[in-house]
């Protein structure tokens, strides 16, 4: 049915992750589709703002930050019950509904599945980052609560 799923994963969501984890489980019997995870870091610019200038040279290298994030990532789907061959684990750097986005379209994935927590007011019952996914997307989304 679906051939790639891309399912992004809040690396500090400890209690979502698990039930998407369980879906995307679920999904993969499906048929044999490749699962993209995919977990976005803030620029150092977006994270620091404007102090990044005299911030010491350590703290703004990406790639060290996109490597201890892919470990995470991988941590947290380490038992996952789909093949290995099958996994796909990326990190991307930058606005988190820019990056899924632009990730869903370049992967040219059939599905994305999200977990969507804390809704506010303003977003009304979806968290803003699913809000926006599901808005969006050029693909369809399963949200996941």
């Amino acid at each position: 049915m679906y051939k790639k799923i891309l399912v992004p994963i809040d690396l500090l969501e400890d209690d979502l992750n698990p039930q998407i984890i369980k879906h995307v489980e679920e999904l993969a019997k499906l048929g044999s589709p490749e699962i993209h995870f995919l977990s976005v870091i803030p620029s150092a610019e977006l994270f620091f703002g404007i102090e990044v200038t005299i911030l010491p040279e350590s703290h703004k290298n990406s790639a060290e930050r996109s490597v201890l994030a892919l470990r995470a990532l991988e941590e947290i789907i380490k038992d996952i019950n789909v093949p290995d061959e099958r996994i796909v684990c990326k990190i991307g750097i930058g606005s988190t509904k820019d990056e899924i986005l632009s990730y869903a379209d370049d992967a040219d994935v059939n599905l994305i599945v999200i977990g969507s927590h804390h809704p506010s007011t303003s977003t009304y019952l979806l968290g803003s980052t699913a809000s926006t996914i599901v808005r969006h997307a050029k693909t369809s989304v399963l949200v996941i609560r």
